[in-house]
């Protein structure tokens, strides 16, 4: 009886002890998988049982001035899969049937399911149709999500400033990469809990919530005058062999850019690269323009002043420099009119290495403009310091120094407006997907270069290159407009060895026009053109076919009277009088500020746009300091003050033209003229 007890308790003891210790062993594999393996297997429970899915945001629209789109975002679909899931419970014909769907090899779709990964893309940004046979084939650990795909729909138009945004809405160049962060947009990242059937289980208020859509930005640009800029450039550089050309377009008076392009020898459009801000190039003699103006300002020579042009050769240092004709005494005007070198570095020479920097500085060559796009590059333009008097005379026609297309640009824009640089730009505006305003830009003066009367002298200069006897660009001429600008032909650098290549060149021509009322400067460049094709002869026709569309769509009207308007049918004497009298009374019905010109009396430039103040303070030649943005809110000194030869400083503001600034009868006003 001890005995059976005793054995009873044995057993028990022993089967205490074993399941004791079982114990103890499970106890300490959940404290080791706890311990070291806690976070993987969580990180596989919620595999098994939920899901991210981040729902991408269409990518914010880019549109011209008129609203005319040039990129887009539609939807599409893509195929994702859940490689362990589908593994595991998808047939080995399931998965042909899916390659064949995707269009994949069985190869194809077997490697990219073995990937250590828990989650693979197998298709991008297909159509709705092949989304919908994907997901009727029901197979467990295959999804789709809704994306968006960017399409240029005006193709390859500006492709060089809207840039390009890769696979994942991310902006990789241009506009796209400038603006990256305004135009994505706020994705939503979802998080589906499933069932054991595999079924979403949607109790998240996030599901509820859509992807809020990106900015869409406005555009300076015109795409019928960027069409067509694109188009001529297209051409010549077809006709001249030129490897690459380059035309901007930009309003003098507010900076904004309404064309920008750039055309390829082969007709490929670079969307990752922007030769007009991120390349440089030697002006050539397009800088006589400039350094007229700079020569000008700084008094180290007058219009009448003549200059001996050597007979077109010349000493300096043991360098010769040489012209393209055999000239003696010119004056300024004669010296840009047939782009004399020698002319040109005898009055860099006069101006002194110093000032003749401190002049292209203030031109905007050597730094960066400031335009909103990505890359721009400086320039290059040594310190004075660094110049012997071979740079000096050099630098005078172009030679040694390096602007980007953009830079040249706006320095002939100051040209045109009266004096004032202006910061280049091309992106009006920005509005969220409810069409809020984010942003405005507006235009900004960043100082006066040149006095208005020195700009007016510069202007007239530049238009005998294009209307003057002996002028170098007559294939700029129009027939009803205009036109000031200077050609330019400058040798390229051979980088390997320092030296210039005798027979490639880069062609150019910068100008404005109306010249007696700009309302556009126009860079034409084509660049590693052969021997002889001049900037006169292959730049200036592009710039005029540019100019005429330009014109037309801006519809500016000519200064000039056309013969075929005028009214060929008699007229009696008492229709005649009919006439006179309804004009006089129209005269005398305009503001009487059109003609009250008191030039001893400080304009009133309250209520005016930016334009319209440069236009005022030109047509008085008088010098202005611009704080602001906007529309002219004070001055100082007061309108009606006597001048006295001190700056006058105008204080701008964002907000519209009220009734109080309006211009108002007897107020000192300068009527702008033509197509304003």
């Amino acid at each position: 009886m001890n005995a059976a007890i005793e054995k009873r308790r044995l057993r028990v003891g022993v089967l205490t002890l074993v399941l004791a210790g079982l114990f103890a062993l499970i106890v300490i594999r959940i404290a080791v998988l706890l311990a070291l393996d806690g976070s993987r297997l969580s990180s596989l429970a919620r595999g098994e049982h939920s899901e991210q899915v981040t729902l991408r945001a269409p990518r914010g629209s880019i549109v011209d001035r008129h609203g005319e789109a040039i990129a887009l975002s539609a939807q599409a679909f893509s195929v994702y899969a859940r490689p362990a899931r589908l593994l595991r419970t998808a047939s080995d014909a399931d998965r042909i049937r899916l390659a064949q769907t995707l269009g994949l090899s069985p190869a194809e779709l077997t490697a990219r399911l073995n990937r250590p990964a828990h989650f693979v893309w197998l298709a991008r940004r297909i159509s709705q149709a092949r989304a919908d046979q994907v997901e009727a084939l029901g197979l467990e650990g295959i999804g789709v999500l809704s994306e968006y795909k960017r399409y240029y729909p005006e193709s390859n138009l500006a492709a060089a400033v809207v840039g390009m945004a890769g696979a994942d809405d991310q902006g990789l160049s241009g506009l796209e990469l400038q603006y990256d962060r305004l135009m994505r947009g706020g994705p939503v990242e979802l998080r589906e809990d499933r069932d054991a059937l595999g079924h979403a289980i949607l109790d998240s208020p996030l599901a509820l919530r859509n992807a809020a859509p990106g900015a869409r930005l406005e555009l300076t640009l015109d795409a019928q005058i960027q069409a067509r800029a694109e188009t001529e450039l297209a051409a010549e550089v077809k006709r001249s062999g030129a490897r690459r050309g380059i035309a901007v377009v930009l309003d003098p008076f507010t900076g904004e850019v309404m064309a920008m392009a750039s055309v390829e020898a082969n007709g490929a459009s670079d969307r990752l690269h922007n030769p007009a801000v991120q390349d440089v190039f030697e002006p050539g003699s397009t800088i006589k323009g400039v350094l007229a103006a700079i020569a000008l300002e700084d008094r180290v020579i007058t219009e009448s002043q003549k200059i001996f042009c050597e007979n077109g050769q010349w000493d300096v240092g043991g360098r010769e420099i040489h012209d393209h004709g055999s000239h003696q005494w010119l004056d300024l005007q004669q010296i840009v009119e047939v782009s004399s070198n020698i002319g040109a570095a005898k009055i860099a020479l006069t101006l002194g290495a110093q000032r003749y920097y401190r002049g292209l500085r203030a031109f905007g060559f050597g730094r960066p403009t400031g335009i909103d796009l990505p890359g721009e590059a400086a320039g290059i333009v040594r310190p004075a310091r660094t110049w012997q008097q071979i740079d000096l005379a050099n630098h005078g026609f172009g030679q040694g120094i390096a602007v980007t297309a953009i830079q040249l640009a706006s320095a002939y824009g100051a040209i045109a407006n009266g004096g004032v640089w202006m910061r280049p730009f091309v992106v009006k505006a920005a509005y969220d997907a409810d069409g809020n305003t984010i942003f405005i830009h507006t235009p900004q003066a960043l100082g006066r270069i040149i006095s208005p009367t020195v700009a007016h002298s510069a202007n007239v200069i530049l238009r005998s290159v294009v209307n003057g006897e002996d002028g170098t660009g007559h294939k700029a001429a129009m027939e009803d407009f205009l036109v000031a600008g200077k050609t330019g032909t400058a040798q390229m650098i051979n980088r390997a060895t320092g030296s210039y290549y005798q027979n490639r060149l880069v062609g150019s021509f910068v100008g404005f026009v109306p010249a007696d009322n700009p309302r556009l400067v126009i860079l034409v460049v084509l660049e590693d053109v052969g021997h002889g094709h001049m900037g006169g002869l292959i730049a200036a026709p592009v710039f005029n076919e540019i100019a005429s569309e330009a014109l037309n769509r801006l519809n500016v009207a000519s200064a000039r009277r056309a013969y075929d308007a005028a009214s060929l049918l008699p007229v009696s004497s008492a229709e005649t009088e009919s006439i006179t009298a309804v004009v006089n009374a129209i005269g005398s019905t305009q503001p009487q500020r059109d003609r009250v010109r008191d030039s001893r009396l400080v304009p009133d430039f309250r209520g005016l746009s930016l334009r319209d103040a440069l236009h005022m303070a030109a047509e008085h030649e008088l010098n202005i300091q611009v704080e602001g943005n906007g529309y002219v809110t004070a001055q100082r000194p007061a309108a009606g003050q006597p001048l006295d030869g001190t700056p006058i400083k105008l204080s701008l503001g964002i907000a519209q033209q009220t009734a109080a600034m309006q211009p108002a009868a007897g107020r000192v006003h300068g009527r702008r003229r033509g197509g304003a």
